[in-house]
Formats: structure tokens, sequence, C-alpha cells
């Protein structure tokens, strides 16, 4: 959605920088020998850029619009090939960042569960450390090793998935990195209240696991910096993740002697097709939903419709027409739900109605034709 949502961003910019490239062409050349007739430039310019704006979204000028002056001609097919190759530009670009986030996320998915086994791990380095030392008044006493066998982790440390995970796609800790922020977790009061307990039950060692995840992991003001510096994209990903990793804990139970991790996808191929083609076609269909969809909430203030609503409509009318297996009714209730995590409190009704409104049109019209199953669930 973002990313669809920046290049909304950069086609303005783009139309922006075009009628810029007009005016440019038309201004007065101080260099010229010859008088500048400023008036028939600036009424030059005007024409080329009504043209231009009105011609923008195809990709010829109509035979009225190219029957102007050849110089007036000439400025227009200029900002419309600018215009045209770097939209062009910009959605390759955003098309290849929209699946490399995807994989970004899972390698912090594994990042973070990697970093709780690093400061379960930095125990028994601190202990080793301070037993080294000859002289030093700090003494660590055996029930206060108890995280770093944690009864938690212990499965994530053996689980051998994991381990050929992270070795695959090569992450690991700056263990500089972790050594500080280990020092910032030993003065946590909540953790220190676990370190002193003469032992700890499963339930115990459960419980400090997730507050250590949410509470300092996810809360800290210094390890977020270090996330934010990393990924541009850390405030929306860290509720995902949170999710995703509080999911893979809690699954471990006593018992537990691997660990189910999140998949991205089972079929993460296909699923990469189909969304450079979701990702393609709305971008392609944009200009034409964002027109039905003023349309449809013409009593509204289109401008004052959240930016992420709009993106989520426009997806959703480019699955329905452009995807003929996956239903109709699956498609709205895919988007309502994801109006809930990523909008306003009442996107999702509104989501619901413009949606329901648009595809009920578009039925009638044929221009949703859906075929096998997309068909028989929509009835």
């Amino acid at each position: 959605m973002q990313h669809l949502y920046a290049f909304k961003q950069c086609r303005k910019s783009n139309f922006q920088l075009a009628l810029d490239q007009i005016e440019a062409y038309f201004q007065p050349d101080l260099n010229s020998m010859e008088v500048q007739d400023k008036n028939l430039l600036n009424s030059q310019k005007e024409i080329a850029q009504k043209i231009f704006i009105n011609s923008y979204q195809t990709p010829h000028l109509s035979q009225t619009e190219a029957a102007v002056e050849p110089k007036v001609k000439g400025s227009i097919e200029k900002a419309l090939n600018f215009y045209q190759q770097h939209n062009k530009k910009d959605a390759e670009r955003l098309k290849k960042e929209v699946l490399d986030s995807v994989d970004l996320l899972y390698d912090r998915y594994l990042l973070l569960l990697k970093l709780l086994v690093e400061l379960s791990d930095f125990v028994q380095i601190e202990y080793s450390e301070t037993k080294r030392k000859v002289y030093t008044k700090k003494i660590i006493f055996e029930h206060e090793l108890k995280f770093s066998s944690n009864k938690i982790l212990i499965p994530l440390k053996k689980d051998a998935h994991f381990k050929e995970e992270l070795s695959r796609r090569n992450l690991k800790w700056n263990q500089e990195l972790i050594r500080q922020w280990y020092k910032l977790l030993v003065k946590d009061e909540t953790y220190l209240a676990y370190r002193q307990l003469p032992s700890a039950d499963f339930q115990q060692d459960s419980e400090i696991v997730h507050y250590i995840f949410k509470e300092f992991i996810l809360k800290n003001d210094v390890i977020q910096s270090y996330f934010e510096s990393e990924d541009i994209n850390w405030v929306e990903n860290r509720a995902i993740l949170r999710g995703i990793v509080m999911k893979t804990l809690k699954a471990i139970t006593e018992n537990s002697e691997i660990v189910s991790l999140f998949e991205l996808s089972p079929n993460w191929e296909d699923d990469r097709d189909f969304f450079k083609e979701l990702f393609y076609y709305t971008i392609k269909h944009g200009e034409e939903h964002e027109a039905k969809i003023a349309e449809k909430v013409e009593n509204w203030d289109v401008d004052r419709i959240t930016a992420i609503d709009r993106v989520l409509l426009e997806m959703a009318l480019c699955e329905m027409i452009c995807f003929p297996s996956i239903p109709v009714k699956v498609t709205i209730n895919e988007y309502i739900e994801l109006s809930k995590i990523y909008s306003t409190p009442q996107s999702n009704i509104f989501i619901n109605g413009v949606l329901d409104s648009i595809s009920q049109e578009y039925l009638k019209e044929g221009k949703i034709k859906k075929s096998a199953r997309g068909l028989l669930d929509n009835k």
C-alpha cells in the first residue's frame, strides 16, 4: 500500500515538473539578440499547459491538439514524454521495492527472534567475563543465569530450520550492539526481578520472554532508533512483526522440540507474481478508478478521504477486474480487514459501502468477469 501511495506522490510530482518544463520552455531568452515578445511567449505557454493538462492521461495528442503551431506542439510532446517516462521509471523502481520489502520483513522477523537468543546467550558471556576479572565487587550467582537456559528460547536455539534460515540469508547481529543492549536490559526492573528468582517455571520463563520482546525490544528508544535507521518503514512494519513474533513464541510449549516459524507464504513464488501484477494493474488503471471512486462519493470531499482508503479502494477494484479466480466477496472482505489494520476506525464501513456499490455496477456492465471458483463463490 505504501508503495502505491508513494507512486501517487511521484506521479503528482512528475505532473508538476512537466508543467514547469513547459513554463521554462517559454521563458524569454536573455542571451538572444532578438527582441523577445513576452506576451506571445506567455500566450504560447498557457496554450501548451492547457493542452498538456487535457491530454496527459493519453499517449498521443488528438488531431485538434496536434494542429497547434510547431513550437507549442514540441513543448507539449516533450512534457508528455517526460511525464510518461518518469512515471514508468518510478513504477519499476517501486515494484521492485514492494518485493524487496516483503523479503526484508521476513529478515526482520528472523533477526528479532535471533535477538532474543543473543540476549539470552550474553548472560553466560557476562558471567565468564566477570569470573576472569581479578578485582571485582560484582558477584553473579547461579540462579541469576536462568535466562540463558530459558525454556521458551531453548527450542529456538536448537531448531535446525531456524539456524539454516539465518545462515542462508546471512543474518547475524553485531556483538557490540548486543553488548550495549544487554547492559540496558540488566537495568530493567522487571528483568531484574525475574533474574533474582531462585528458580523459574515454564510460565515465568514465557512471561519474561514476552515482556523483553514487547516492552524492552519494541519500546526501548535506543533499539528503536537502530531499527528506524535500518528500515524506513519500521513504524508500519513493527506492528506486523510484533504479531508474527508473538505468534511464534506463544506456539512454543513445554514439550516443543522444534519451532513453527512463520512463512512468507506456502507458495511465495506464485504470490510474488500476484503482487507484481496487482501493483502493475493498480498503477495502470489508477486514474480511471480514481474517477470512479470520486463519482461514487460525490457527496463526500474526495480530498478528505484518507490516502490509505483511496489506495485500498483502487487495489480492490483492480483485484476484482483483473483476477477472475478471486471472488468479489473475498476481495471486499480482505480489504475491509486491511482497512481495520491500517486506516481509521470508520474506514471499514466506508470501504465496504463503496466497493459493494461499484462492484454491483461493474458486474451489471460486464467489467467484472469471474471464472471457475471465483464465479461460484459470488453466487
